[in-house]
């Protein structure tokens, strides 16, 4: 049983036995999806909820966990893509006596399944961020071939055989021009300074995402930084947020990564940088999972590390309020669909994308239609992939009703989710402020 603990999550105690014993977890299985059944406010949010409902409904268990079957247990755990939204929403979740953390249960089931059986190659190349991203952006070349290869139809089709990515979903694109190199070029900082400085200081923790993927929006929040007299610090040896490994099983790696980037971050925290990520699902790891997942002195240094992170536009939003982000507009950016990702909302912080946007001049519709199903590489799989589409169908209406000239969106992943309903490529927040402030995001 756990231990009630005085934040909204309770600490992973991944060190004693009783974390990896299968009896011990289905015994919580029961008893945290019984209280589930009997509230049932979660059975819209994801695929999930429904179908364990619907195996608590059965006149053969008849509402008693004890007669779910094992198959019944893990089915959920199958269907769980870690969007958070249920923790969100239930009333019984910690510091309540009963707590309910469904989503640390499923990486808790996956942890104890990755040790008794392994990583499967499709879970082992999904969830190495870093490796693969280091590989595909070795040269020009080679990301125009992955590119390519990821593009074309008879490939895809060999993908979708072999590794069981459905070939019609719509993979990240890689830059060999990666925001690391980048910044480099421009001799951009990347050590920590401990002299007295007039300008606010940034770390930037620019995200594997940015960093491979999407280098461009890492290039318009240090050109968006600096216009507001910020100085931004990317120091070297960044590693992946953690999530992708977790998610998988791969506990041991996931710790590893957490352990790297608290020991690279904390030397700033201490020297009160602020600690500033684009992407909201590092902003929730470096929030709030490390301390939940380290121990001892590791998770208090994570919590010193927490208390300096904040996401892009709820930095630019503190610095608007303190009277210090210009408002020294060059264009007119016009109506703004936006969408606010599930692990922005579970950092609890508003909607400071959307003060953002209009504070760019924008006139914003928000598109408030749940999780858009992407969530990781849930919706790579060729098992998932039709159900993703389906979770993310209000959302993709929202998006062709609202008529706006440009769609926006926090998570690159959710963005190509829209992409894959609506056929309009999206922007991040803080691209969409550099354009009102006629700043180029271009190399």
């Amino acid at each position: 049983m756990l231990e009630q603990g005085d934040l909204t999550s309770v600490p992973v105690a991944w060190d004693k036995p009783g974390y990896w014993d299968e009896s011990a977890l289905e015994r919580e299985m029961r008893r945290q999806y019984d209280v589930c059944n009997s509230c049932r406010l979660c059975f819209n949010l994801c695929p999930g909820f429904p179908k364990l409902f619907e195996g608590f409904d059965d006149d053969k268990v008849d509402n008693d966990p004890e007669k779910l079957t094992r198959p019944q247990l893990l089915e959920f755990v199958d269907l769980c893509y870690n969007c958070k939204l249920c923790f969100i929403k239930c009333p019984y979740t910690p510091p309540h006596k009963f707590l309910i953390d469904i989503p640390k249960l499923v990486m808790q089931a996956r942890a104890q399944a990755t040790r008794k059986n392994g990583v499967e190659l499709r879970e082992r190349m999904l969830s190495s961020p870093d490796e693969v991203g280091k590989l595909a952006t070795l040269a020009a070349p080679v990301s125009g071939l992955v590119n390519w290869a990821n593009r074309n139809k008879a490939n895809r089709g060999l993908m979708e055989k072999l590794f069981g990515i459905h070939r019609e979903k719509i993979l990240p694109r890689f830059n060999a021009s990666t925001f690391e190199r980048w910044f480099r070029k421009r001799n951009g900082k990347t050590e920590i300074s401990n002299e007295q400085s007039e300008k606010p200081r940034v770390v930037f923790f620019h995200t594997c995402v940015v960093n491979y993927n999407e280098p461009q929006i890492g290039r318009a929040a240090v050109k968006v930084l600096e216009h507001n007299q910020v100085e931004v610090c990317s120091p070297q040896g960044q590693q992946c947020c953690g999530m992708p490994y977790l998610d998988s099983g791969r506990l041991e790696t996931a710790l590893e990564h957490f352990r790297a980037n608290v020991r690279l971050l904390l030397p700033f925290a201490r020297l009160d940088y602020a600690i500033v990520i684009p992407e909201p699902t590092c902003g929730m790891m470096l929030k709030k999972e490390y301390a939940d997942y380290l121990q001892g002195e590791e998770r208090e240094q994570a919590l010193e590390v927490s208390r300096r992170v904040y996401d892009l536009a709820e930095y630019l939003v503190i610095l608007n309020a303190a009277g210090k982000l210009s408002r020294d507009l060059k264009e007119s950016v016009g109506k703004i669909a936006y969408h606010q990702p599930c692990h922005l909302k579970y950092q609890a912080i508003g909607a400071k994308s959307v003060e953002l946007l209009r504070l760019a001049g924008a006139e914003v519709v928000v598109i408030d239609k749940g999780c858009s199903g992407h969530d990781g590489t849930w919706a790579m799989k060729k098992e998932y992939f039709p159900m993703a589409q389906k979770v993310a169908r209000g959302l993709h209406r929202g998006v062709k009703e609202s008529n706006a000239a440009t769609v926006a969106t926090d998570c690159s992943l959710a963005g190509l989710q829209i992409q894959q309903g609506t056929g309009r490529e999206t922007e991040h927040p803080i691209e969409v402020l550099a354009r009102a402030y006629g700043i180029s995001s271009d190399e």
